[in-house]
């Protein structure tokens, strides 16, 4: 029996230290001398990882440095790119955006289709042209690691559903017709549906404003809105996945009850603009409209402060020590964060409100890096043999 459990032990400490050693590998290249000084291992523990890393793929030798006199040639690793390709789908604000990247996050692909509405065919549509881009000489021959779908809404993180999404025909959310199940019925590869905003922190979290905050929230107001968390340096997105759902917060605003997305997203400000100027409107023409500091300005600014309220009950009760918007929002520029921060001043906890440097790139940086810590066989092995 003991036996047994040390057989165990042993494969979780080797499953460990071959994260150590790829995660390392992530951020640089490395000699074996150096990973080894780093992860304070034996440098025969370590020439039996990188050994086991090569032979999976997963690593390569980068270059070698000649030490003439000095022994040995120093010999460089990095991760190889041909080991496979990360796709991410991203779909929101009507538009799909197709990225393929290798695991060193290196894009290799990029396509973006503006569409009026997700439904069934379109789905098809987007499987197929991905099909297209796979045939291309220059990838056909790179095996497909992972899948990630971004999408707005609720993602339940335990049966990978879209709960509830407006952008979307209620037809993708369940049974064959839904989005991850026309995915699998397509390609053979791990695919993992996920919330926009929960991959749009993680982004922002490797290189955005949230670099090394410990306690945070992420706020993303578009067509729709939604948000996500870092609690003491960690991604929380709660029980299922759905924590950080700010559009769903009861809002008084001009005398009615509602939602706070139906009341402050920018679906429902063109919606008053058009039912104000009875004419439509496209985002650029709301923030073209705004600068010209008239009634559209002085109701968008409402919302901002309608924002900001609830974001200052937020702050007094999670102690976040900043919040980052991002979203389409941020065309409106200054002024509009300035009503946000009006609010958010009240809360009697300090609390930094900035926008976003990243944009939408955050929800792609976010979504590449997920694809690649879960596309490389480190983690599940670990926990699997535990």
């Amino acid at each position: 029996m003991e036996k047994q459990k040390f057989g165990r032990n042993q494969s979780y400490a080797r499953a460990v230290n071959n994260e150590l050693v790829i995660e390392k590998l992530r951020k640089q290249d490395y000699s074996a001398t150096d990973l080894a000084k780093h992860l304070g291992l034996s440098n025969a523990t370590l020439s039996s990882i990188l050994k086991g890393l090569l032979n999976k793929g997963i690593i390569k030798v980068s270059y070698t440095i000649s030490k003439a006199g000095k022994g040995r040639n120093q010999i460089y690793y990095t991760l190889d790119e041909g080991y496979g390709i990360i796709i991410v789908v991203s779909l929101s604000d009507n538009r799909y955006n197709i990225t393929l990247s290798n695991i060193k996050e290196e894009v290799l692909y990029h396509e973006v289709k503006e569409i009026d509405r997700y439904d069934v065919a379109v789905i098809y549509e987007l499987v197929l042209r991905l099909k297209d881009i796979l045939a291309m000489d220059e990838l056909k021959n790179i095996p497909i690691r992972y899948i990630t779908i971004a999408v707005p809404g609720r993602v339940n993180s335990l049966t990978n559903e879209l709960q509830l999404s407006k952008q979307f025909d209620h037809d993708l959310f369940y049974g064959q017709k839904s989005i991850i199940n026309i995915f699998e019925n397509h390609f053979s590869c791990p695919i993992m549906m996920e919330n926009d905003i929960n991959l749009s922190i993680i982004g922002e979290m490797k290189s955005g404003c949230l670099t090394n905050v410990e306690n945070a929230m992420l706020v993303y107001i578009d067509n729709g809105m939604g948000g996500a968390f870092v609690f003491n340096n960690h991604f929380y997105g709660g029980s299922f996945g759905y924590a950080g759902e700010i559009g769903l917060m009861k809002s008084y605003f001009k005398g009615q009850s509602s939602y706070l997305d139906e009341f402050a997203s920018l679906r429902s400000i063109k919606e008053y603009a058009y039912k104000t100027n009875h004419k439509k409107y496209h985002v650029q023409d709301l923030v073209d409209e705004y600068q010209q500091k008239g009634d559209l300005y002085n109701y968008i600014n409402e919302t901002a402060r309608l924002v900001g309220s609830k974001l200052r009950d937020l702050i007094e009760v999670l102690n976040v020590s900043k919040i980052v918007i991002s979203g389409r929002v941020t065309s409106f520029g200054e002024d509009y964060l300035n009503n946000v921060k009006e609010e958010t001043n009240l809360s009697q906890n300090e609390c930094e409100i900035e926008f976003s440097s990243l944009g939408n790139n955050s929800i792609l940086i976010g979504a590449m890096s997920k694809a690649v810590d879960n596309s490389i066989p480190q983690m599940e092995q670990k926990v699997a043999k535990a």
